[in-house]
């Protein structure tokens, strides 16, 4: 199997059912990994309405266990040799894996990042944050990661595709936000090889269920240092 594909989601009752047919639609040969993180909107009915379908295995927890928990959770059970992780909140366009796939295929990499910012160079970093301020914890990140590892990527915080076996190797451990942290950290530390494309990128706000917060900086950024300088 070429790519194991992972929804993480948590009360998405408007877009679980759309992102899961969007999934289906990508024509590789794939499976489906649903992680519902105890979701209270009427998910969970939704999911559990589903008939059984060979690819796509729905896993239902107690209790929120962060994106952290799920993500190590699906790579755990994963056979493709592929990891996709856009999410269930469909900010993110499935059918950018194409153009990921063929990058990594043909640059024999490791992992390929899908940058939102790739095509906004000319934009300065004050309208950028004051559009969505968001954006500035992906800047400080980014830019943290390129002057440790001297590296020039533009945006390491949106999705990735990811060799399978890479990403268990690790074993990565934290939860929330955390994780991804952990993991670019230790991509770019052991010198794996990477690459970056632009991406499609539709945003939501917080008044429409994003729960990314600027202050969720603070213990990714901890992550970073404590890999790069206290860790072997």
């Amino acid at each position: 199997m070429k790519l194991t594909l992972f929804l993480g989601c948590f009360n998405e009752k408007n877009n679980i059912l759309p992102a899961i047919e969007e999934a289906e639609a990508l024509k590789i040969d794939k499976e489906i990994i649903v992680v519902d993180n105890c979701s209270t909107d009427g998910t969970r009915e939704l999911l559990k309405g589903l008939a059984p379908r060979e690819n796509l295995r729905i896993i239902f927890h107690e209790q929120n266990m962060g994106i952290g928990y799920s993500s190590a959770e699906a790579i755990n059970l994963a056979r493709g040799d592929y990891f996709f992780g856009p999410g269930a909140d469909r900010e993110y366009r499935m059918a950018d894996v194409y153009p990921m796939l063929e990058k990594m295929e043909k640059e024999n990499l490791d992992v390929v990042f899908g940058s939102r910012l790739a095509g906004r160079k000319k934009v300065s970093v004050f309208s950028l944050i004051k559009e969505r301020p968001f954006w500035l914890g992906t800047i400080i990140a980014t830019f943290l990661l390129n002057t440790l590892y001297n590296r020039k990527f533009t945006d390491l915080i949106g999705i990735h595709l990811i060799k399978t076996k890479v990403q268990r190797d690790f074993g990565c451990k934290g939860s929330g936000p955390v994780y991804a942290f952990e993991l670019l950290s230790k991509l770019c530390k052991y010198g794996y090889k990477m690459g970056e494309i632009p991406i499609y990128y539709k945003p939501r706000t917080h008044k429409e269920g994003k729960t990314i917060k600027v202050t969720d900086m603070l213990p990714a950024i901890r992550m970073i240092i404590k890999i790069k300088f206290f860790q072997r």
